[in-house]
């Protein structure tokens, strides 16, 4: 049976569920296994319904639920904005994931319309929308500020993204790098299907956005694209490797418990099908690994990382992956190796992440002039630089008594990064915390004071 809605207002006036149906089937939503343990959206999802049956529907807003639901001084108010504005695109995933499973039969269906805080409610023929995970969700403390430029990456992202996607009929392509592929193999692809080749070209380009990591922007728009690339081929495993890369890369980075099971949910449930469609391949056991890493389980993680650089020790990306797997593990002589042997090998045109994962080892081998030169080298080479590195590159100029140096880096952390807290981060991190409290010390002998 369709739906006859008014779009115009939250409840619809002409055939909508009655009150005490629609307050029933709010309190058989709240205690579903779905919502359990979500105490703080249970407690949205009621305020905005309540408000809205008492006729308060169009005074819903941010700053009314941070007051009704969350409480807090005045002053904390903007930050709890950004809160609710996170759980809206919470909420929006957990109904539709209800009305997926323990809802799905249901008579009377909450809808939260974006943009907005004021609820629909509707009528049972509703078919509820897949989990959107291209919202990042993500609190500010959580995250590192982003970078000046980061709204052009978006806009290049979706844009690639439209691109692709918007026709089918496309000249082969010119002689592009796509993971080392080389000309003949991406006309043998385009020539099976260029719906493929499309999901190959976007799959990549994802891959080139994820570092550096706390940018949450620059992760939606990675997001985005790796989605793109199911969107073109469903099989392609690319796809859902770099989804789950990313997806246990929020996990491990928020400080909302709510939000990271979500997203280490997903972000496993895509990582297998990874595995189930190309076992064979470095990216999909690197991905697998990178979740087991988000998740806490180190033995799988490490197993994963090492299968995963022997099945692909010249793909950089996959090297970015489990030289951080084998890092936060503590194995930092396997970091050094794996990093000296693909500089070996490989000629780079720029630098990647393993090559600061090679320094941040070194900084824990207390080879510290080795680490400066590390950091150095991607910096020049256009690698990716952030808190991380400023972090390492100013506690081991610390650790060599080069005191002005690392200085001059402790105020710009502060002053490009006012509200980074890398030193916890990394104790979060790494398998023994000692690590990351080794970074913090020496930041802090740097005159680094942390963000209260």
């Amino acid at each position: 049976m369709g739906l006859t809605k008014d779009t115009s207002s939250p409840l619809n006036e002409s055939g909508s569920p009655a009150a005490k149906d629609i307050r029933a089937a709010l309190q058989r939503l709240i205690r579903s296994s779905t919502f359990t343990g979500s105490q703080r959206l249970q407690d949205f999802l009621v305020y905005v319904v309540e408000e809205s049956l008492n006729g308060r529907a169009d005074d819903i807003r941010a700053k009314t639920i941070a007051m009704d639901v969350y409480g807090g001084t005045l002053s904390e108010m903007s930050r709890r904005e950004n809160v609710v504005r996170v759980d809206a695109g919470r909420l929006r995933r957990k109904l539709a994931e209800y009305y997926a499973a323990d809802g799905q039969d249901e008579k009377t269906v909450f809808e939260l319309p974006k943009g907005g805080y004021a609820p629909r409610i509707l009528r049972s023929g509703f078919e509820p929308a897949q989990p959107e995970f291209s919202e990042l969700g993500t609190s500010a403390r959580a995250w590192a500020r982003p970078g000046v430029g980061i709204i052009g990456i978006i806009i290049l992202g979706y844009v690639a993204v439209a691109f692709w996607m918007s026709s089918t009929k496309q000249d082969l392509p010119t002689d592009l790098s796509v993971d080392g592929l080389s000309r003949d193999e991406r006309s043998a692809i385009f020539g099976a299907s260029p719906m493929r080749l499309q999901a190959v070209n976007l799959a990549n380009t994802g891959r080139d956005l994820i570092f550096p990591a706390l940018e949450p922007a620059r992760l939606e728009a990675a997001l985005t694209i790796f989605k793109g690339a199911i969107e073109n081929d469903d099989s392609y495993f690319g796809g859902y490797a770099g989804t789950a890369q990313v997806a246990a890369t929020i996990a491990v980075l928020t400080s909302d418990t709510d939000l990271a099971q979500d997203m280490l949910n997903y972000a496993d449930a895509q990582a297998k099908r990874a595995i189930e469609l190309a076992p064979e391949t470095g990216w999909s056991q690197s991905a697998m690994a990178w979740v087991n890493f988000a998740k806490g389980n180190w033995p799988e993680a490490i197993e994963f990382a090492q299968r995963a650089q022997r099945l692909a020790p010249h793909d950089v990306h996959v090297l970015e992956f489990v030289s951080l797997v084998l890092l936060y593990s503590g194995s930092f002589e396997q970091v050094i190796a794996i990093s000296e042997e693909a500089l070996s090998k490989i000629e780079l045109e720029r630098a990647y992440v393993f090559q600061n994962a090679m320094g941040s080892a070194k900084f824990h081998l207390k080879d510290y002039e080795g680490a400066v030169s590390a950091f150095e080298q991607v910096t020049e080479k256009g690698g990716p630089v952030g808190p991380v590195s400023v972090a390492y590159l100013m506690a081991s100029h610390q650790m060599l008594g080069n005191k002005a140096q690392a200085q001059s880096l402790s105020e710009q952390l502060s002053r490009e990064w006012p509200d980074s807290r890398v030193d916890a981060l990394f104790k979060k991190l790494f398998a023994n915390p000692k690590y990351g409290q080794d970074l913090g010390d020496a930041m802090r002998q740097a005159n680094w004071i942390p963000p209260s």
